[in-house]
């Protein structure tokens, strides 16, 4: 039997919110074999797939990549240690899989003066982890400029003898086959482009003539792949996000060419920008870049202060996965163009478990963003804006269980901008949570939604103006019976139906220990699990074996503490195993074990406590007795006496900043 349990991830902001009563959708609900059941419109438009997204359509694992070579950080600048690295690796073969091989740089802090560029393919970027002792990579140059720039460098280009141009009468949102005109030579696998050529007539209905918009500069191109071919109908990876009609906007099929550079990544580091105030604009403005690049990815990395982004995926990137990644303060003035923390220009990307701290437009798309695109399982806090497409006309982009603490919009921006228009069509938000949302309908059969949505305040008034108000469906409670749209149309198109979801797989520590928990909304045929840990991120070892609570659709909770983990990067990940012995695996998570720093002498004392504190900087601890109550406190560092004659006999602990503890008697 094919496993039943497939993994979904939130982070703590999420897992636990509850509501009254299971909801389902008159959109898209589930039917008594698990599988997603769609209501199309009369002209067939319906709720699209937008599961065809992220590395390798998210249809593997992102590699563990083999380390090939280590770099240590050194005093002073370090751009030409680490380009030179990065060439060095590029010199190197692939092997069957595309992959040359990891860098790994070490724990401590690489200063880098200007921009560093990765454009050959296979290569990975790795760090010893995003705490204050691992990976840091500083931005010290004082000038606006990305920091890691990942770009092939070579763009796409139409074989111009394959067009075809689309025959069909009217092709609805959610189609996934387009019928072309005779004599073509498409064959499945190849690379195409969806190719939707607006008219004045486009321009017209949505009344856009006003803000300066020409119906040339909305010609766009959806990347896809061709799945089957049957006469001249072809059936691609990916459905339809904009209509085709030959009223408003006609289409063709095209083949390209692809020299664009993939399997590439970024993981496990801290990323700062150097800067002189809290409105500095000539600093670090972007983390990382990805353009003219396919099946990449950037995993576990905090970044800090720079101007614009953490992760910008540009219009010449496709199937990118950003996932655990985090954007905090970003140093900029407060205004246009600045804190797009995580913004996807790109096509089939994925933004999933990631955090914003005082941005603007935290998960966001830029003009003409073409779909499908999700962001799935993130936050924000301290918005100074909106979430949303911003301008132009995005398409297919998806909003899913994304929590902040202000606006999330899909509006009619009018002369916002240099003319922004409808910002977008095809938008879904599902099961979020915002403090006010402008949720407007574009004219025509052009669509955008909120369903399961909480907040107070739904509305069709927009910052700009009031348009017809979107689809709108329960609103305030949950959508429970599918918890989230992007991970039910995952395991349908993976697996044919709608599995049984984990509902949350976290670590967190406990002092010297790790706490894993996950939580299951309902399970079948599930026998146990097993927690795994692997230092490396490829070796794993079982840690422990823990029984399912048995059938049903009831929230169940797991936990493990690990008591031993090593100092640095842990990597965790469960094993789901089925009653046949089938089993899958989740995905992997990682947290990162400070250096044990505590030790005592003895445990036995008189007087004198001898303590030793390891580490290169001082460490702040305090003794208590077994009551609770402080006796001593200090910050040091090395061999330290700690006297204590005046305390009478009795148990004491040792606890540190970090929350290191040691237990001793004072025996007089």
């Amino acid at each position: 039997m094919k496993s039943n349990i497939v993994f979904l991830f939130f982070v703590s902001i999420c897992v636990f919110s509850t509501t009254i009563t299971a909801q389902t959708s008159t959109l898209v609900s589930v039917d008594g074999n698990g599988r997603l059941v769609y209501t199309a419109d009369s002209k067939g438009n319906k709720v699209p797939d937008f599961s065809g997204v992220g590395y390798k359509n998210s249809e593997v694992s992102i590699p563990t990549v083999p380390v090939v070579k280590t770099v240590t950080a050194i005093a002073g600048d370090n751009l030409l240690s680490v380009q030179a690295a990065i060439n060095e690796v590029a010199t190197l073969p692939m092997d069957e899989n595309g992959i040359r091989g990891a860098i790994l740089f070490k724990a401590g802090l690489f200063n880098i003066s200007d921009v560093l560029n990765i454009n050959a393919s296979g290569i990975v970027l790795r760090g010893e982890g995003t705490s204050s002792t691992g990976t840091r990579f500083m931005s010290t140059k004082t000038a606006q400029h990305t920091l890691f720039t990942f770009d092939g460098l070579i763009q796409t280009s139409y074989i111009s003898s394959t067009k075809k141009s689309i025959t069909d009468n009217y092709v609805p949102i959610g189609a996934t086959s387009v019928t072309v005109a005779s004599g073509h030579s498409f064959q499945v696998g190849d690379r195409v482009y969806l190719h939707r050529i607006p008219n004045q007539a486009w321009v017209d209905l949505l009344t856009m003539a006003q803000w300066g918009w020409t119906y040339s500069a909305y010609d766009v191109d959806f990347d896809r792949v061709v799945k089957a071919v049957n006469g001249n109908i072809i059936t691609l990876d990916a459905p339809v996000m904009d209509i085709i009609d030959p009223l408003y906007a006609t289409g063709e099929l095209v083949k390209y060419n692809n020299s664009r550079i993939e399997n590439c990544g970024i993981e496990n580091m801290r990323i700062s920008s150097s800067y002189v105030s809290s409105t500095d604009e000539n600093h670090g403005w972007e983390a990382v870049s990805f353009n003219n690049i396919i099946n990449s990815w950037a995993t576990n990395i905090e970044v800090y202060y720079f101007g614009y982004s953490a992760v910008h995926v540009l219009d010449g990137a496709s199937w990118i996965t950003i996932d655990n990644c985090k954007m905090y303060d970003a140093k900029s003035v407060i205004d246009g163009g600045r804190r797009y923390s995580f913004n996807v220009d790109g096509q089939r990307v994925l933004v999933k478990n990631c955090i914003t701290r005082n941005g603007r437009h935290d998960y966001v798309n830029g003009s003409r963003t073409n779909g499908p695109v999700v962001f799935y399982n993130c936050s924000s806090t301290v918005q100074n804006n909106d979430i949303g497409p911003h301008h132009r006309w995005s398409t297919g982009i998806l909003y899913d269980n994304i929590v902040g603490d202000g606006r999330m919009n899909v509006q009619n921006r009018t002369s916002s901008g240099t003319g922004h228009g409808w910002a977008g069509a095809q938008i879904m938000f599902w099961n979020c949570t915002a403090a006010r949302m402008a949720i407007q309908d574009p004219q025509g059969d052009y669509r955008n939604w909120a369903i399961g949505c909480v907040c107070p305040d739904i509305t069709n008034v927009g910052d700009m103006t009031t348009e017809t108000l979107g689809f709108i469906e329960s609103k305030g409670t949950k959508i429970t019976a599918i918890p989230s749209l992007f991970i039910a149309q995952l395991n349908q198109r993976l697996y044919g139906t709608t599995p049984v979801e984990l509902v949350q797989f976290e670590l967190r520590k406990k002092r010297q220990s790790v706490i894993i928990n996950w939580a299951t909304a309902s399970e079948k045929d599930n026998q146990y699990f097993v927690v795994e840990h692997a230092t490396n991120g490829i070796d794993f070892t079982a840690l422990e074996t823990v029984s399912s609570k048995g059938n049903g659709s009831a929230f169940r909770k797991y936990s493990y503490e690990d008591k031993n983990p090593t100092v640095g990067i842990n990597y965790y990940r469960l094993k789901q195993v089925d009653i046949d012995g089938k089993y899958t695996y989740s995905d992997i998570k990682t947290i990162d074990m400070p250096r044990k720093v505590l030790s005592l002498t003895s445990t036995l004392i008189s007087d004198v406590l001898h303590v030793f504190l390891a580490g290169s900087v001082p460490v702040e601890y305090r003794i208590v007795n077994t009551s609770g109550q402080q006796v001593a406190t200090g910050k040091s560092i090395g061999s330290t006496k700690i006297g204590l004659s005046k305390q009478p006999v009795g148990w004491y602990y040792v606890i540190t900043g970090n929350g290191e503890s040691a237990s001793f008697f004072k025996v007089h």
